[in-house]
């Protein structure tokens, strides 16, 4: 008999199938996610008869003329009843307690709870089966696959787990006849995942109309997919089915480059096996050898051998020398399965209407070639016996799993319920609504820019702003080359008027005392100080510095102003002083007149480094003042987040901020500009006081660094700020600067000294008065468009609240998008399901109908007398675990 060639890549699910009473009803073919057990009715006596193996090809498997081979591994279908009056006979019709768990399992499975809780499954099992596909993977080809690239992480290649499900219909039919066809085209589409499916679907799609199938199949993007093509069908007189039917175990496949699909078939058969409610259907056939399976192997490393069924098919294709072997199979002397072993025998060509009378026949002395030895098996023979023990066992696992699906449902309830609340429904009084809503916020909005809260924010940024401008005021290098006698090369010692200049060179900050003064001014300081402490270079190089004598304020936090801190470091030199006020010197006049352009550029220049700062200052104002904004608009419409309403104020708001940023940014730029103009202000006793600090800070690191120079004092003392020095330490200090000033004479930059102290008390007061300024517009222009009405008025005219709305208007606010609303009904019948659910198992347990009573105890005793066990071949063809009926 010709045999198709095994198809290991595709895998296939059987869900949903429905036939409506007096009326043809449609079969759905989708292509879905295989996240769980598929929960179906099929037709045993119609559907079945053309569902076994589909002959769905794969990409370099499947043959040119398509003849099934009917000694592959079943389609295994379990059986429920689940409404009264079924023409279908089952066991648990005789048993009401196991009725109900089944009927619920079943209710369960039909809404797709599944993807909710762990239900109670069949898996199908065998080696080198055929398989089937999913919307659940993502097809990522990147060249040859090798088997190294098959791991753990990464187990399907070249498919990628999604992070969303996709399901998407592929075709629906009223005829039976048509499933055969449909599957095959669905599994092409799924093997072409970079096409849209629509284009396979037959009759319909240009590439099903215009392609032959066998050509379909020899031309697609992939060889495999871990991806389900799920049957649907519905019937008011069907049974429910649900079953998985696993690609098949395979050592070699027909071409080397293939040789990853071993590990990945391996990979999907364990993914299986190891859902710990799954009740494995382990085929072997009679006609292979018993001691090659590699499917038992697998079930063995899950740990799944308590959770599985034994399935021996082709009985009637037995050899008169296994004969013993099977025994001890039987018998459980090997390959032992916790629930034994079940005989099935159903040749190619049987109607499947025959089924029942046909294996009546063979296992009970109708035909002669059934060996007498296997006679004390009678029970454990037949597709009927094996019927009623799974849908026994499926009926005690439900009820065993019962209370961690009960609470599995109700917890995803609880979260589908808070999903709606956040989606609530259009209120009968639309108008009210609206208006309630607004005025909600408009009062949130006057109230919350005037709280703490954002007060001590906004203030916080002020402080950081002001600490920053004050932290870039001009610093300046004081120091000159020390005096031949002293150096032996020229020296530039960079001092400047903050006292980190003086104090950074050193770790330790002695206190000043007469020790440190040197007896005699020639000395020349020691080798290793002098090598430590001063710079030897041409260049005028300024060293790290701490805080200046007059306090500057600096951060002790982090703050995003501190990138400009640098920006007017040593900003002046005295050399450079000095040649600047010759550069503008009149003809004949003293040096020490100069004009005020000196000191005035000087100032200007230092003040123009205020614009960086200030843009950050502006960005970050608006910043707080939109989180703020936004904030208080999601409180205050928070139950209309997916209404037009919510969507249209955030866009007005974003508008009313964009609009009052650009004027405030012109308002500080003017500001701005005005301090870089010229040198002017009115408020002279605070320049005098800014001056005169700035001059004693100057001059005091002025003489400190020109006795260092001259080696009258330690070149390792260092100055402590004024405001850190106790009286007796500013007492000694002035001592010992009117002993030893007097030695060194007039110092010879005196006047430069002047014009730094009036840049940089100039800068001081004008920053001073700057910083205060932008705050005060902040405050009275930005923030008091908010507490007015302004806001109020602007948005209620955007959003047509203003001056004559209509009834129209305060519906539109209130729509949704269709996609909420979609989710929304979605959620409702998310819903309604969980609660049915749980009503279900509620009344389960109300009516103590519970299916792990002594029915497990009298299957035990009845099928189980003796531990049977069974051993799965390796074989190269596909092995049905029925024949060709694929059900069970």
């Amino acid at each position: 008999m010709p045999r198709r060639r095994p198809t290991p890549h595709v895998k296939q699910e059987a869900v949903d199938l429905d036939h409506r009473e007096n009326s043809p009803t449609p079969t759905q073919t989708q292509m879905k996610p295989p996240a769980t057990a598929a929960s179906e009715m099929l037709d045993t006596r119609t559907a079945a008869a053309s569902f076994y193996r589909s002959g769905a090809p794969s990409a370099d498997t499947f043959q040119p003329s398509i003849s099934r081979d009917h000694g592959e591994t079943p389609v295994l279908m379990q059986t429920r009843i689940r409404r009264e009056g079924s023409q279908v006979s089952s066991p648990v019709s005789q048993n009401p307690d196991l009725k109900a768990c089944n009927d619920t399992l079943g209710n369960l499975q039909q809404m797709g709870i599944q993807h909710v809780a762990t239900l109670p499954e069949l898996v199908l099992v065998g080696d080198q089966s055929a398989g089937k596909s999913s919307q659940d993977y993502e097809f990522q080809p990147r060249g040859r696959i090798k088997v190294t690239d098959v791991t753990d992480r990464n187990p399907f290649p070249p498919w990628v787990k999604k992070t969303n499900r996709d399901s998407k219909i592929f075709k629906t039919i009223y005829d039976p006849v048509e499933i055969e066809d449909v599957l095959r085209w669905a599994q092409i589409a799924i093997l072409n995942p970079t096409r849209n499916h629509e284009l396979y679907v037959p009759n319909e799609g240009n590439i099903a109309k215009e392609t032959e199938l066998t050509e379909a199949a020899t031309e697609t993007d992939a060889q495999f997919s871990p991806n389900i093509v799920a049957l649907e069908m519905k019937g008011p007189d069907l049974p429910d089915l649900s079953f998985y039917d696993l690609p098949g175990v395979f050592l070699s496949p027909d071409r080397e480059e293939n040789d990853y699909l071993v590990k990945v078939v391996k990979n999907l058969t364990r993914s299986y096996i190891r859902r710990p409610e799954a009740i494995i259907m382990w085929a072997l056939p009679m006609n292979h050898d018993l001691e090659n399976s590699i499917s038992l192997g697998i079930i063995r490393e899950a740990r799944a051998t308590d959770r599985t069924i034994g399935v021996i098919t082709k009985a009637d294709m037995l050899q008169e020398g296994n004969i013993s072997q099977w025994l001890a199979v039987l018998q459980g002397k090997k390959q032992s399965v916790k629930h034994g072993y079940f005989l099935t025998s159903l040749p190619p060509g049987e109607a499947i209407e025959n089924a029942a009378n046909r294996e009546e026949n063979f296992f009970r002395g109708g035909v002669s070639t059934w060996p007498n030895e296997f006679s004390e098996y009678e029970d454990q023979c037949g597709i009927e016996r094996l019927r009623e023990y799974i849908t026994k066992q499926l009926g005690i696992a439900f009820s065993r799993s019962l209370p961690s699906i009960k609470i599995e449902v109700g917890a995803f309830l609880k979260d589908v319920q808070h999903q709606l609340l956040a989606l609530p429904e259009v209120p009968t009084n639309v108008e009210h609504e609206v208006r309630i809503c607004m005025l909600e916020f408009y009062r949130h909005i006057k109230t919350a820019i005037r709280e703490s809260a954002f007060v001590s924010r906004w203030d916080k940024l002020n402080s950081q702003f002001q600490s920053c401008i004050f932290k870039i005021k001009p610093t300046c290098i004081v120091r000159e080359p020390m005096p031949a006698p002293i150096a032996q090369t020229p020296v530039v010692i960079d001092i400047e008027s903050d006292a980190d200049t003086v104090a950074s060179q050193t770790p330790k900050r002695p206190r000043p005392s007469d020790s440190t003064v040197r007896a005699t001014p020639t000395k020349r300081p020691r080798a290793d100080v002098v090598a430590g402490r001063v710079k030897h270079e041409d260049s005028f190089v300024s060293p790290l510095r701490q805080p200046s004598f007059t306090g500057t304020p600096v951060p002790s936090e982090p703050t995003p102003f501190a990138q400009f801190y640098n920006l007017n470091r040593s900003a002046m030199d005295i050399r450079e002083i000095r040649k600047e006020i010759m550069e503008n010197r009149r003809a004949g006049m003293p040096r020490n007149l100069f004009q005020t352009e000196v000191y005035e550029a000087m100032a200007l220049r230092a003040i123009k480094k205020w614009e960086a700062p200030l843009e950050l200052y502006m960005q970050m104002t608006m910043k707080l003042l939109t989180e703020l904004v936004n904030s208080v608009l999601e409180k205050s419409l928070e139950r209309f987040r997916q209404r037009t309403i919510f969507k249209k104020s955030h866009a007005a708001l974003k508008k009313f901020l964009l609009a009052h940023e650009q004027q405030l940014r012109g308002r500080l730029l003017d500001r701005f500009y005005d301090e870089t103009y010229a040198m002017f202000t009115t408020n002279m006793d605070v320049l005098e006081r800014f001056r005169t600090e700035e001059a004693e800070a100057l001059q005091r690191a002025r003489n400190f660094a020109r006795l260092k120079a001259a080696g009258l004092i330690d070149f390792n003392y260092f100055s402590v700020p004024i405001d850190k020095m106790s009286a007796e330490d500013k007492k000694k200090e002035r001592q010992m600067l009117n002993d030893l000033l007097p030695r060194l004479g007039e110092d010879p930059f005196k006047v430069e000294l002047q014009v730094a102290s009036e840049v940089r008390g100039y800068y001081m007061t004008s920053a001073t008065y700057f910083i205060e300024g932008i705050a005060k517009d902040v405050y009275r222009r930005l923030f008091a468009s908010f507490k007015g009405g302004e806001l109020d008025m602007y948005l209620d005219q955007e959003l047509g609240l203003f001056p004559t709305p209509t009834a129209a208007t305060f519906e539109s606010l209130m729509k949704e998008d269709d996609h909420i609303a979609s989710k929304r009904e979605q959620l409702r019948s998310t819903r309604d399901k969980l609660e049915f659910a749980i009503a279900s198992i509620q009344r389960l347990e109300n009516e103590n109908n519970s299916c792990a009573d002594d029915d497990m105890a009298e299957t035990s005793s009845t099928h189980m007398s003796s531990t049977h066990t069974i051993d799965l071949d390796t074989v190269e063809e596909e092995d049905d675990l029925m024949g060709e009926d694929g059900i069970a």
